[in-house]
């Protein structure tokens, strides 16, 4: 299991479906996550079958040490061992929790994991483009950003540009 002092993740397990399907619905975080909603349940549960059988993807439960409750989701996709990278995702659905560092120590945990237990020398996400409170968040844990997607994202009726983060495993802080 990987921990700090407040946090810890675990392997997401279909029990903890029915409370992540409420925040994927919720546009605060499918805006965000690029999700197409509405997600029904019988679509959420065959998403969750795949990935948990998949070779390129894993996904963790952030939970709080002191409760044990799950407030997010973060993971690894797009694994390539050949190219030793992997794209980064991370969603804090407990609007209680969100702005907490939940989301920050999720991502130092995660990163730590893929780059000195996977020995991934890159992690990359992105972010819509005018997005200043996730581009700060992502800048603020040593991400740079490497390029934009023009108009890579359909959103709310609007064409909407992607930037492009990456972290290599040299600028992980410690």
């Amino acid at each position: 299991m990987l921990s700090d002092d407040l946090i810890y993740l675990r392997k997401l397990e279909a029990t903890d479906l029915e409370r992540a399907w409420v925040w994927i619905n919720d546009p605060g975080v499918y805006l965000k996550i690029g999700s197409q909603v509405p997600v029904s349940k019988s679509a959420q549960l065959k998403w969750f079958e795949r990935t948990d059988q998949s070779a390129d993807k894993i996904i963790l439960a952030i939970c709080i040490k002191e409760s044990d409750a799950h407030v997010g989701n973060v993971s690894l996709d797009s694994i390539e061992n050949r190219h030793r990278t992997a794209r980064l995702s991370i969603f804090v659905g407990d609007t209680e929790q969100r702005g907490k560092s939940i989301g920050s120590r999720a991502i130092r945990l995660l990163a730590d994991y893929a780059f000195n237990f996977l020995n991934l020398n890159r992690v990359w996400c992105k972010a819509t483009s005018g997005d200043h409170q996730i581009i700060h968040f992502y800048e603020s844990l040593g991400f740079k950003i490497e390029g934009v997607m023009r108009q890579h994202e359909y959103i709310d009726g609007n064409y909407v540009d992607k930037m492009i983060f990456g972290l290599l495993k040299d600028e992980l802080e410690q």
